[in-house]
């Protein structure tokens, strides 16, 4: 019996691009979400596939421990790797959009992981609600 959908966590939807995460921090919208400040980029998906590409960011300046920071950053990745199939991606592909996206985490300590996987299905559902509702693609007035 195949599942519903994949819960693959491919290297394409990494954003490990210097350039496109620069750009995320110039010019893309933003916005704080519990424990996330998160920096976002929506385009339409004519070339390039339907989806979403993201990365997540722990400040050194928050967590000083290395071994904290990677733990963290597993806890994200795991947390949206099991929440996106069903959340998110159905609605990026109703609407033919690309999303990217870093979540930059901005709490001091280590949060447990059913705290952090609360907290990233109510950001992927505050995208999925943006998606339904159609993304402006005008360029960013704050920014």
């Amino acid at each position: 019996m195949k599942p519903e959908f994949s819960y693959a966590f491919p290297k394409d939807m990494r954003l490990s691009s210097r350039k496109e995460i620069e750009s995320l921090f110039s010019g893309a919208r933003s916005f704080t979400s519990g424990p996330f400040r998160v920096f976002f980029r929506v385009c339409q998906a004519l070339e390039i596939q339907a989806g979403c590409r993201i990365a997540f960011a722990v400040p050194k300046k928050h967590l000083k421990s290395a071994v904290k920071r990677n733990l963290v950053k597993r806890r994200l990745r795991e947390s949206f790797r099991m929440n996106y199939p069903r959340l998110l991606r159905p609605a990026l592909e109703a609407n033919g959009t690309r999303l990217v996206f870093l979540c930059l985490y901005l709490p001091h300590e280590v949060k447990p992981f059913s705290f952090l996987e609360t907290k990233m299905q109510a950001l992927l559902e505050h995208f999925a609600q943006l998606s339904e509702k159609g993304f402006d693609f005008s360029p960013d007035p704050a920014g």
